[in-house]
Parts: C-alpha cells; sequence; structure tokens
C-alpha cells in the first residue's frame, strides 16, 4: 500500500482541522450558551468523520487532539488541565473513550470495505478468466488467455508446461526463455509432488492436477507483492484437462467415423463394384465358350451387357475417385463465363448411356454467368442421372435455368418416386441409400454435388413436385453477363 500522503488527503485533513477549531472556538466563545456534553457530542461526531475520511494515524492523532482541546479550553478550570468536579471527569473520560473506540470503529469499517472491494475486483477478475476460458477449445489458446491474464491482472510473468507426450512449454511470457526454468520443471516433475514448490519469493511452480493426477506446471515471475490466488491454478488446469479431453473425443469420434465410412466403402464396393464385375465376367466367359453356338442376336446382347455394365462400373469408380479427391484438398472453384445450355448438352453426353430411355426438356434464358465449367457439369450430371435411376423409362426430365438476385439457379425435375421427408437431409451423405427404393449405385452423386455447391458457396435442396417426382434446386451466387445488347 502506497503510504505516501497525496493532495486529496492533505485538503481533507485541512478541512477536518478547521472543523475542530471552529467547534471548539464555538465551545469557548458560546460557553454560557453551550453546554460542555454539547461540545463534545460535536466533536465526536467529527471524530467519527474523520475515521471514516482519513488515514488511521491521522485520525488517531487529530482524535487525541481534540480529547485534549476539549479538556484545556472547554470543560471548567478553563485554560487549564483541571478537573473541578467528578461529573467533568467522567465527561472527559466519555468523550475520550467516545471518540478513540469512534475511530476504531469507523477505521475497522474501512478496511473491511477496502476488502471486500478487492476481494469483489478479485471475484470479477476470476469470472472474467472463466468466461474467456470456457469459450475456448484448443490447449494453447487456452494456455495463451492464462498467461496474458495473470500478466495484465496480476502484473505476474508465467509459463505453462505440461509432461504429455513428452516434457514440453506450450506457451511462455515473451520475456520469459522457454528453456530458463527447464530443469526446475524436470525436477518437479520427477518429485510428483500436489503442493505448490517456492523456489524464491519471486518464482514458485505451481501443479497443475486433472482426474489422472498432475500433468502439468504452472510456473510463476512476480515482482510485486500480488499473491498468487490457488484458484487461478485451478481454474487453468479444469480448462486445459477439459482441452486434453475434448481432442481425445474427437479424435476418438474422428477414428469412428473414418472407420465407419471404410465400412461403408467396403461394401459398396462389395456390392455395387462386384455385381458390374461378375455380369462383365460372365458375358465374356459365355462369349469365349467355344462349346456354345450362340446366335448373332444373342452374342449382340452379351455385347451390349459387358458394354452397359462397364460404362455402369466406370462411373461408380470415377466417383469414388471423386469423393476422395474432393474431400482430401480444398476445393477451389475456377470460374469463367459458361453458357448454361452449353454445360447441360456437355453433361447429358456425358450420361448419355443411362439416361437415352429418358427425353429431356430444356428450357430458360440464353445467359453467360462466372462458374466454374467442369465443377456445374458434374453436377448436373450427377443431378440428370440421379432423376433417371428414380423415375420410370420414358419419364421426360424436365431442366429449368435462370438467373434471380444475383445468383444462377438450376431446377433439374423427374416425375419418379420422390424423397421421402424423412430423407431429404440426409440424401446428401457420403454412401445414404434411401431404404424406400432398390436402385443401383455408390450414394455418393448427391454428396459430391453438395461438396461442389458449398464451394460455390451455394446451396443444394430437394422439393416434392406436383403430381409426383422430385425437383433438385441448386442456387449459386455468381455474376451475369449481359447479352441483350449482343443480341439486339
Amino acid at each position: 500500500m502506497n503510504n505516501a500522503l497525496s493532495w486529496f488527503d492533505v485538503i481533507k485533513t485541512g478541512i477536518l482541522l478547521l472543523l475542530y477549531i471552529l467547534v471548539t472556538y464555538f465551545g469557548v466563545a458560546f460557553r454560557d450558551v453551550i453546554i460542555e456534553t454539547d461540545t463534545a457530542m460535536l466533536l465526536l461526531l467529527l471524530n467519527i468523520i474523520s475515521g471514516f475520511l482519513l488515514r488511521k494515524r491521522i485520525a488517531y492523532v487529530i482524535t487525541a487532539a481534540s480529547i485534549v482541546a476539549f479538556h484545556f479550553f472547554v470543560l471548567p478550570e478553563h485554560n487549564s488541565f483541571k478537573f473541578q468536579n467528578y461529573q467533568h471527569i467522567i465527561t472527559f473520560s466519555v468523550m475520550a473513550f467516545s471518540g478513540v473506540f469512534a475511530v476504531r470503529i469507523t477505521q475497522s469499517q474501512q478496511q473491511k470495505i477496502r476488502e471486500n472491494k478487492i476481494l469483489r475486483a478479485e471475484l470479477n477478475s476470476n469470472y472474467n478468466l472463466a468466461s474467456v476460458l470456457a469459450a475456448l477449445n484448443e490447449s494453447h489458446a487456452i494456455a495463451k488467455a492464462s498467461i496474458i491474464h495473470l500478466e495484465q491482472h496480476l502484473h505476474m510473468r508465467s509459463q505453462i508446461w505440461l509432461f504429455s507426450p513428452q516434457l514440453h512449454c506450450l506457451t511462455t511470457h515473451e520475456n520469459l526463455s522457454d528453456t530458463l526454468y527447464q530443469p526446475l520443471v524436470k525436477r518437479f516433475m520427477r518429485r510428483q509432488q500436489q503442493c505448490v514448490e517456492y523456489i524464491s519469493p519471486n518464482l514458485s511452480l505451481h501443479p497443475l492436477d486433472g482426474q489422472s493426477g498432475m500433468f502439468g506446471v504452472l510456473v510463476i515471475e512476480t515482482s510485486s507483492e500480488q499473491v498468487f490466488n490457488p484458484i487461478l491454478s485451478t481454474l487453468i488446469s479444469l480448462s486445459l484437462a477439459r482441452s486434453e479431453a475434448n481432442a481425445a473425443l474427437t479424435a476418438a469420434t474422428e477414428a469412428t467415423q473414418l472407420e465407419q465410412m471404410r465400412n461403408t466403402l467396403l461394401a459398396a464396393v462389395s456390392h455395387d463394384l462386384k455385381t458390374p464385375l461378375g455380369a462383365i465376367i460372365g458375358s465374356a466367359t459365355t462369349l469365349s465358350d467355344t462349346t456354345l453356338h450362340l446366335s448373332q442376336q444373342t452374342q449382340h446382347e452379351l455385347l451390349q451387357s459387358i458394354a452397359e455394365e462397364g460404362y455402369s462400373l466406370n462411373r461408380s469408380l470415377t466417383k469414388l475417385l471423386d469423393i476422395s479427391r474432393y474431400s482430401i484438398k480444398t476445393l477451389i472453384p475456377k470460374c469463367d463465363w459458361v453458357e448454361p445450355e452449353e454445360v447441360i448438352g456437355s453433361a447429358i453426353k456425358r450420361v448419355e448411356q443411362l439416361i437415352k430411355s429418358h427425353p429431356i426438356k430444356l428450357s430458360g434464358d440464353t445467359i453467360l454467368v462466372s462458374l466454374d465449367y467442369t465443377l456445374i457439369e458434374q453436377i448436373i450430371a450427377n443431378l440428370i442421372e440421379n432423376a433417371a435411376k428414380y423415375s420410370p423409362t420414358e419419364s421426360v426430365i424436365d431442366i429449368q435455368t435462370n438467373y434471380r438476385r444475383g445468383h444462377f439457379i438450376i431446377e433439374i425435375a423427374d416425375r419418379g418416386c420422390g424423397v421421402a421427408p424423412e430423407d431429404r437431409l440426409r440424401i446428401f451423405e457420403r454412401f445414404y441409400r434411401s431404404e424406400q427404393v432398390k436402385v443401383k449405385g455408390t450414394g455418393l452423386g448427391l454428396a459430391i454435388c453438395q461438396l461442389i455447391v458449398t464451394a460455390h458457396n451455394g446451396e443444394i435442396s430437394v422439393l416434392s413436385r406436383a403430381g409426383g417426382g422430385s425437383i433438385f434446386v441448386v442456387k449459386i451466387p455468381c455474376d451475369k453477363y449481359e447479352l441483350t445488347d449482343i443480341y439486339e
């Protein structure tokens, strides 16, 4: 605490001294009107005010001076320290005791108020740190926020060390070397002591404990008189332990998801790829058997089956490669001016073997939009293929394009079985296959569309079509090139 008097303390002391002098003067000047006890009460009131406003020593000195002045100037015999009778002795005794007691009580209350303010400030500081740490998930971010808090609020420099997977400094104050205290931390780790170790008055090591025991050390270096609150090390310990537990849970969840994806991929490969391979092998074996005498029509049908199954196998393998490629590296669209009709025509040619029994009806204005030609072509091809799979033979697939409010919109509608409400959100997941209808496929076509649309910052959704069927709607924000002047 700073013991130097401020100008504000000097002013308060001067004002109170002036009031003491005025009360004593009036007590002497109007002693015929004002009795001694009245003056004593006024001085007692000033003693209480002094105890409340002034520092402890100054309050006691002024109180003692007022008691002496009261005895010398106010009580008879005046201007002396004699007592005229026992009543004056009682008045003086009560005055002296009450004055000292009032200052003591007032100073005690002031001390409690100051302590409560300090405690309230400390609680607010701890609450703020807890709020900050609760919003963080990574261990390094938690440690960094803790070190910044200790420096800003407690003027302490610190380091946080963790024991796993090996001893390492998680983060350190910028003015501290991460190797300076490494020998001390190593020794502390070997001892496995669960209490604070004070190396010097300005240096201490605080254990960081979790459910499985001590997992780290908080090094505190301070040059001030500020006392470190053990609640802070507990708060930091809990936050770091939570972070490590979350990291372990995330790793376990990712491992489980990866294993599930592997199992799903194995099931897709074993079923959807093995089936066309079996048909190809069976047809080829039949054609190569010289003991069989097959008609030209039968041979043509077997060759056509090989081609169709090979085409289907190629599409499935392409989707597996695409989903793997798009998942591993960041998908960044390379946009250029394209004409939607041209992209749609290229996409139709890409899947013509699968949709040869489905007429295509295309509608929309002729426009130029800034999109990634290859990726948009893949979206359209996958959606047309999906519409053909779930639609009866010879049913029309409607494709409509337009541009509204800064978005290129393409709608692909079929007259198939539609999408059940419970499947509308899940059909864009990898390998998800609806249980409503059994068709060939890997369950990756719509997942690839979702990845590409997301890379364009767009949206893809499915709606029910009046009269039966589904409408897949793709909305992608992009620029439009005005063609009005050119065509005019």
